[in-house]
């Protein structure tokens, strides 16, 4: 007797091949619908019509035990879905040894319409229906969610088949919680967290030798490619998400940023993108040795050349010219990383951050605060000139990614220093003067918190800090003004804090 095979699927790839193999070498019936039908047929592959099938028992009675037509009816009303599940009740009076189903994503879905009820009527509930069905049947029934496991399926034994029906139930509750998301989106209520992440492979190790590591896919990610073939580290993707934030703040400039451990030791705008990578490395050369370099605009044969005379762990940049590629041929260490999702797009990303812990799991926006000038507030006499606010403006988006306690000083587009990860705001300032030295002079100041005391204003004095701008907030504010207008400092308040733990 034949072995029966049922296909209905959204991705097509690949699918014609695979069916030629199953009638012509593995002696497979196959049974499609709709569209799956159509392009089986219209290839020349022995198929046959759900519509025209017709037999009398099999794999997915007892799933849908009391559905009926008056049933159904009742509760779709006017979905088209009805038509679909009654001939799913024909289907499931006869046993099946393979379901191949794949269904159309959810988020493609969402992206189509925002009309909640459109949205709804295109939910697969027939496709979710046989997946699960074939997956509790998995000790003689083969369930294919994935075109990456046609050919492993073919053979595939009763523990292969557990593993491709935990992928199957895997995929239906991803497939859950994306619509109970969106719904709870509608009605404004959150009141559960859930999470499905897919692995898409295991790395060498996470951020020590001794630790597991391993890249899951998440909803929303970044298409990226690296282009020398190098393996991304877990500590890469880490600077590489870091590097990639900072100079997203300015995707319309040309910007570099670098990053070590983390933690931002560089970040720069130039004339043109060598000139920002020259003046991003000035501020921390050493630091900037084995670090992670992001770039805003395409990395050109100048800046390669640069980078090759130093150890650079990683590269990130929209594109890479054919001769900076070259020239980084023989560098086996460089990794070169090609984002093909603008700047302007991955801004739109991440959305919420999630620490698990021993406590609890902790979820929160991620911090897409902005700034805009008509938010400054100027509270001193002294006022600041447009270019010092155009440096303030941009020493603030610094700031932001440094690691509380955190001060940066900048000017012309530059950081001079950036001093973070401080247990105390004094000491950030005063290490972030100390290490800017003569470039302090004239130079803009931001932290990433309010400034509490006035010590940091008299360091600030002595390295001749011409603004300040912090969150104010403080219950010492007015004293903090009082001594920047004695001294003749400007200061803007923003109202915005941004920790970084």
């Amino acid at each position: 007797m034949k072995r029966r095979a049922f296909i209905s699927v959204y991705d097509k790839v690949g699918l014609i091949d695979f069916a030629k193999n199953l009638v012509e070498k593995f002696d497979y019936e196959i049974v499609a619908s709709g569209d799956t039908y159509e392009l089986l047929k219209n290839s020349d592959i022995d198929v046959i019509d759900i519509a025209e099938f017709s037999v009398s028992s099999g794999l997915l009675v007892k799933e849908l035990e009391g559905f009926n037509e008056t049933v159904l009816a009742g509760i779709l009303s006017n979905s088209s879905e009805v038509k679909a599940l009654n001939e799913l009740e024909k289907l499931a009076v006869k046993s099946f040894d393979m379901v191949v189903v794949n269904i159309c994503p959810f988020d493609k879905i969402i992206s189509e319409s925002s009309d909640v009820s459109e949205m709804i009527d295109k939910i697969n509930i027939v496709g979710l229906a046989l997946l699960r069905a074939g997956a509790k049947n998995y000790k003689n029934v083969t369930v294919i969610t994935d075109k990456i496991d046609y050919y492993i399926a073919l053979n595939a034994n009763e523990f292969g088949r557990l593993k491709l029906a935990a992928k199957a139930f895997n995929f239906t509750s991803n497939y859950d919680r994306l619509i109970s998301s969106k719904l709870a989106e509608q009605t404004g209520e959150k009141p559960f967290k859930t999470f499905n992440f897919e692995k898409v492979k295991d790395l060498q190790y996470g951020e020590n030798p001794h630790q597991k590591g391993a890249i899951y896919k998440s909803d929303r990610m970044v298409d990226y490619e690296v282009i020398n073939g190098r393996e991304l580290s877990f500590n890469d993707i880490l600077n590489v998400t870091e590097a990639t934030n900072i100079v997203s703040e300015f995707y319309d400039v040309n910007a570099v940023s670098i990053i070590r451990h983390t933690k931002p030791c560089g970040v720069a705008l130039g004339r043109s993108i060598y000139d920002a990578y020259t003046k991003a490395f000035d501020c921390d050369p050493v630091s900037s040795f084995y670090g992670t370099v992001g770039f805003s605009k395409p990395v050109d044969s100048e800046v390669a050349k640069h980078l090759n005379s130093m150890s650079v762990e990683v590269v990130i940049a929209p594109d890479f010219t054919p001769e900076a590629v070259e020239l980084f041929e023989d560098n086996s260490d460089i990794k070169l990383v090609k984002l093909n999702t603008s700047l302007k797009e991955y801004r739109k990303l991440t959305r919420e951050e999630v620490i698990m812990s021993p406590f609890g799991t902790l979820v929160q926006d991620s911090n897409s605060s902005e700034l805009d000038k008509d938010m400054f507030k100027v509270v001193t006499r002294e006022k600041p000139t447009a270019e010092q606010i155009e440096d303030a403006v941009f020493a603030w988006k610094v700031v932001k990614y440094a690691k509380t306690n955190s001060a940066v000083i900048a000017r012309d587009f530059k950081t001079s220093a950036i001093s973070q990860g401080q247990t105390n705001a004094i000491v950030a300032v005063e290490h972030a003067l100390n290490y800017a030295c003569e470039n302090s002079k004239e130079a803009v100041l931001a932290s990433d918190a309010a400034i509490h005391a006035e010590d940091c204003i008299y360091s600030a004095v002595q390295g001749r800090i011409s603004l300040i701008i912090q969150p104010g907030g403080s219950v010492k504010d007015q004293k903090i003004i009082d001594v920047c207008d004695k001294y003749g400092i400007s200061m803007i308040t923003t109202g915005i804090r941004n920790y970084r733990q």
